[in-house]
């Protein structure tokens, strides 16, 4: 079977020969649920540009998101290429990052290395703001932030591009995530520190317990709840705190087998039930209702993406260079989708049940189907 798919892969010209096997035909994966795949798209079709009116034009701003009927564009980041595309499949642009962009689904910045400033533009192409003061964008949970180049001073945007509130931290940022109402940073220090909508302090804890402080991990949970780090070296830990009353509480603590110096891949999943985390044996799970962990053995660095069903399903991406592996596994370790690719870039994002992986040059959609 494995040679057929092989063989079908090269007459359809599909980048990945393990995934042409899941492009072909629907691959029954357990009794009740199957891979089925609607399409896939080269990045090398879509636009140079976004395309759309300009903000000072009436007619623009009447204009629905996407191209297609009005669905919400996906943004897209495949190695240095950056874009927009909609679940029917519409490519609405693929742009080449020169340093750096802040990229959400609603809106995208790019930015140089000496940032005096930048816009943000909606992915129909509009000019959503102008930014005149020096700074590095970053979006997050439907909200957008500015860094300064001194990295410990934050401000949040307004839609506008006004801005809302401005924070000097006591260290240097290294890490970061955000919910609609808590926005955290982690500091080179190892604080962390907890910002409501308004700007003001509502979490401000260094967890302490290693030789060397730090913060290389950050998720706030999709309710504002709970915040996760990955802090320290010699020993590193991971912290979980709760909200309880008007403070954050730490709920669950213990010391890792890791000893990470770059940024740690950390999120919960889109219920909140769950907070997965890169370790050496794969990526380990917390449970937020039971405050236990299990963990989902895969190889090498794995790049989190969003959780599908639900969050019933932890889905991810595994591995370094020519090969990945594409995984999607309902805890402790059941695996759902279990399959190689050879890719050299690659993401995967996931909306409900439809997955979104880029390989290489091309876009695939990809749906978990109940039969």
């Amino acid at each position: 079977m494995e040679e057929i798919g092989k063989r079908r892969f090269a007459a359809a010209g599909i980048v990945t020969a393990g995934l042409a096997y899941f492009l072909i035909c629907a691959l029954p994966l357990q009794k009740e649920l199957i891979l089925v795949p609607v399409w896939t798209k080269s990045v090398s079709t879509a636009p140079a540009l976004a395309v759309g009116a300009t903000a000072a034009d009436p007619a623009s701003a009447k204009k629905p998101r996407g191209a297609t009927g009005g669905s919400a564009p996906i943004s897209f980041r495949l190695g240095d290429r950056y874009g927009y595309f909609t679940p029917e499949g519409s490519l609405l642009f693929a742009s080449t990052v020169s340093y750096g962009v802040a990229l959400a689904d609603d809106a995208f910045a790019p930015y140089e290395r000496l940032s005096e400033g930048f816009s943000i533009e909606s992915p129909e192409g509009r000019t959503l703001a102008r930014i005149v003061s020096a700074g590095y964008p970053f979006f997050a949970a439907g909200r957008r932030f500015v860094i300064a180049p001194d990295q410990s001073t934050v401000s949040e945007l307004t839609k506008p591009g006004t801005i809302a509130w401005t924070y000097k931290f006591g260290s240097i940022v290294t890490a970061f995530d955000a919910s609609p109402s808590l926005a955290a940073f982690g500091l080179l220090d190892g604080s962390i520190v907890g910002l409501d909508a308004a700007g003001a302090a509502r979490l401000d804890f260094a967890p302490g317990g290693s030789r060397i402080a730090g913060v290389y991990g950050l998720a706030v949970s999709p309710d504002g709840l709970l915040v996760a780090a990955v802090t320290g070296l010699d020993k590193q830990r991971l912290v979980v705190m709760e909200k309880r009353s008007a403070a954050y509480r730490v709920a669950y603590h213990r010391y890792l087998a890791s000893d990470y110096r770059r940024p740690v891949s950390i999120a919960f999943t889109e219920d909140g039930g769950r907070l997965a985390y890169e370790s050496p044996s794969g990526v380990s799970v917390y449970d937020r209702a039971s405050r236990s962990e299990t963990v989902i053995s895969v190889p090498a660095t794995s790049r989190l993406a969003l959780t599908a069903r639900g969050g019933g399903l932890i889905v991810l991406l595994s591995g370094n260079g020519g090969e990945k592996r594409l995984v999607c596994a309902a805890p402790p370790d059941r695996r759902v989708v279990d399959v190689t690719l050879k890719a050299d870039l690659a993401f995967v994002e996931a909306r409900d049940d439809a997955l979104f992986l880029g390989v290489d040059g091309d876009i695939v959609r990809m749906d978990l189907q109940v039969r």
